[in-house]
């Protein structure tokens, strides 16, 4: 699904304030803008270190995203 350009600005905003950790108040925001431009429905991960490795995927993701627009 594509975000418009209200969205993607938004998403540019947050995705500049992260580095090595997601604050926790924007956690959910991350993944439920990682379902949507996948157009899937995956349940969000807890914070903790263990879950690691899907947080890097969705941020990924939502670069890669940003970077092909």
């Amino acid at each position: 699904m594509e975000l418009n350009e209200q969205e993607l600005t938004e998403l540019k905003s947050v995705l500049a304030q992260i580095s090595t950790r997601i604050p926790e108040n924007k956690a959910s925001y991350v993944w439920n803008t990682f379902n949507q431009i996948r157009g899937e429905r995956e349940v969000q991960p807890c914070m903790c270190q263990s879950s690691a490795k899907h947080w890097v995927r969705a941020i990924e993701t939502l670069r890669n995203y940003i970077s092909n627009k």
